[in-house]
C-alpha cells in the first residue's frame, strides 16, 4: 500500500509524522519528493527512512520530523531546500497497514511533542550517518 501526502513548510516549521509500525512487514518506508514526484536526493541527504534505517521510539512508534533545518533528532526527513513537495509512504506485505498522522509545528516547539527520551543528534553524528548512507548507496547493485 502506498500513502501520499503533501508538504508546504515555512523555514521555522516542521511536520511531525507519527505511525504505528506493523508487527510483521517485508518492507516499509517514507520518502520525500518534489512537486513533480521526483524523489529528493536520498544519497547525500536524509530524505528517506525505512524499517532498516529508522529509529523506533520506546512505544514502538515511528516518528519522523519533516523540515528544512536539522532538528537534531534521529528520524529527520530533509526537504532538501524544497518548500513544497510530497510525502510518500509504503507498506509492503505487512500484517497491518497503519494510517500515519501528521502535525504541523513550529520547530521551536518540536521537543514538547516528542517522547522525553528522544535522543539528540549532533552535527558530527549527522555527518557520519550521511557519509554511511552515501557509501551504502554507492555499494548498491544498480543494473
Amino acid at each position: 500500500r502506498y500513502l501520499q501526502g503533501l508538504f508546504d513548510l515555512q523555514p521555522d516549521e516542521a511536520l511531525l509524522l507519527e505511525t504505528e509500525v506493523p508487527k510483521q512487514c517485508r518492507y516499509w518506508g517514507f520518502q520525500l519528493a518534489d512537486e513533480f514526484t521526483n524523489t529528493l536526493d536520498w544519497m547525500h541527504r536524509q530524505s528517506s527512512l525505512n524499517g532498516h534505517t529508522a529509529r523506533l521510539d520506546r512505544d514502538g512508534k515511528f516518528r519522523a520530523v519533516i523540515s528544512a533545518r536539522d532538528p537534531g533528532v534521529p528520524n529527520w526527513l530533509d526537504v532538501v531546500d524544497h518548500r513544497h513537495g510530497m510525502i510518500v509512504g509504503r507498506w509492503k506485505e505487512c500484517s497491518s497497514y497503519p494510517e500515519p498522522t501528521i502535525t504541523r509545528l513550529k520547530l521551536a516547539d518540536l521537543r514538547r511533542h516528542l517522547p522525553a527520551d528522544t535522543p539528540s543528534v549532533l552535527p558530527a553524528a549527522r555527518d557520519a550517518s550521511i557519509r554511511a548512507r552515501r557509501e551504502a548507496v554507492q555499494m548498491r547493485r544498480r543494473w
